[in-house]
């Protein structure tokens, strides 16, 4: 199978990081939350902490699978205008400003089909994103959505659960050239306290199943440098969202710049 350009990009991330013994940064951001300079200047402190991704995630209304921090940014950002056109202007600002690392957009479908079903995925790669993950899309149940995805270079990476079905999980594992996105627990995005008791059983699980055909990373819940720690001797790649959108609400660009460091540094 040919992957497409932006999967390759993600791939060969993750395997940068491997060869290090350690699992991939994902650092996740509101795009244009606050506002455009701000969020600008967040992804460029996180990534120049160390950050090895950057989930741009797209403004919507309706987030329905994002906890109250990451839920109040994107309401926020969509009452000031923004929307898909933000993270475009954001991934094209990252580029502009010589930033190669890759990028990811998290966006729900509803937006993305606004746009068009093969205009929004081209708009994405043409302003410098790699890949996207579309929370309220599961493997298969779109076609001719994910046929654009690939046609426009993108990488895809869809979601399994605790809950999800062996042959959904396999359909995810399929459809993922990216990479596939497990989320640990039940509920939505936000920082916890620990991670879930059950997580490292489930990525091992998923692991197997996915016999190396596809990288595994893991989000939700993740916040502090001993969730990465764990997380990461079970998967490829570690996602982490609400808290760095509340390091940016606390203590602007400096401080996502703090957390992600402390992300990254090795315990």
């Amino acid at each position: 199978m040919t992957l497409p350009r932006g999967a390759v990009r993600v791939r060969a991330a993750v395997a940068a990081a491997r060869e290090q013994q350690r699992p991939a940064l994902v650092a996740y951001l509101v795009a244009g939350y606050p506002d455009d300079a701000a969020s600008l200047a967040a992804a460029e402190a996180a990534l120049g902490a160390g950050a090895d991704m950057l989930e741009l995630g797209i403004p919507f209304s309706d987030p329905v699978a994002d906890g109250p921090v990451i839920a109040a940014a994107a309401q926020a950002t969509v009452g000031a205008g923004g929307g898909l056109e933000s993270a475009i202007r954001l991934a094209r600002s990252l580029r502009d400003r010589g930033h190669d690392q890759p990028l990811l957009a998290m966006g729900y479908l509803n937006p993305l089909l606004a746009a068009g079903r093969t205009a929004g995925p081209r708009r994405l790669a043409e302003a410098g994103v790699d890949a996207v993950i579309v929370p309220d899309l599961p493997a298969g149940e779109d076609p001719p959505f994910e046929r654009a995805i690939g046609a426009a270079g993108l990488g895809a990476c869809f979601l399994v659960a605790p809950n999800t079905s062996d042959a959904r999980v396999e359909r995810a594992i399929r459809a993922s050239t990216a990479f596939l996105y497990v989320v640990p627990l039940y509920g939505v995005t936000g920082a916890r306290e620990h991670v879930a008791d059950a997580a490292a059983e489930l990525l091992e699980r998923i692991r197997t199943t996915a016999r190396g055909r596809v990288a595994v990373a893991v989000g939700f819940g993740v916040s502090r440098p001993e969730h990465v720690r764990t997380l990461g001797r079970h998967a490829d790649a570690v996602i982490v969202g609400s808290a760095i959108v509340t390091a940016l609400d606390e203590a602007g660009a400096e401080g996502v710049g703090s957390l992600v460091a402390s992300l990254t540094r090795p315990g």
